[in-house]
């Protein structure tokens, strides 16, 4: 018997992923340095990056190659930190891929008014979740019983940055293809 296949979300075919950043101040990663970590692997503490771009807005969008099958394309992110920038249209909502997490409830108090948006324990159902903390920092509470991928950064070790980063993309590129092909580059024809 052949398994039925879902639907495709043809409104999501040539839209740009969406990547959410916590806005609290205390995250490791915010859109201040979001820019950096994901498309370079680099992570830079806000506060560094703070002082040396003190007058320039951070950049909000990156391409990134990314493997599909047997061919391999380019894919456009984007990068926000507050979700109500996308609208009230569900389908707008449908964009967002992956959501860091500060690991605190308030995160998602002013999303969108439907559960599954605005509740972590119904969003990350919907979107790919990633936790992130510096080595050594406590695991919040709410954290432990949200479906993320929990990973910590290195105080002093830059070089180790890159097992973060790799744990974030190997993760969020296998959960796209299963849950969001959609907005995965197509193959030429």
């Amino acid at each position: 018997a052949k398994t039925p296949s879902k639907p495709v979300k043809s409104y999501l075919i040539g839209k740009k992923p969406v990547i959410v950043m916590p806005k609290g101040m205390t995250a490791p990663l915010t859109l201040i340095n979001a820019h950096e970590f994901l498309s370079q692997a680099k992570f830079v503490p806000r506060d560094v990056m703070l002082k040396n771009n003190k007058n320039s807005r951070p950049q909000t969008t990156f391409t990134r190659t990314i493997k599909t099958g047997l061919s391999t394309g380019l894919l456009e992110y984007e990068i926000i930190d507050d979700p109500r920038k996308l609208g009230s249209d569900p389908k707008e909502w449908e964009r967002i891929v992956a959501v860091i997490c500060l690991g605190l409830g308030w995160q998602f108090k002013d999303w969108l008014r439907e559960p599954a948006y605005n509740q972590a324990a119904t969003l990350f159902d919907k979107v790919y979740g990633f936790f992130v903390a510096m080595e050594g920092d406590k695991l919040p509470k709410e954290v432990e019983g949200w479906a993320v991928t929990k990973a910590s950064l290195n105080r002093d070790k830059r070089g180790l940055d890159s097992v973060t980063y790799a744990t974030f993309w190997n993760g969020l590129d296998e959960w796209m293809r299963v849950y969001k092909a959609e907005l995965l580059p197509r193959a030429e024809s």
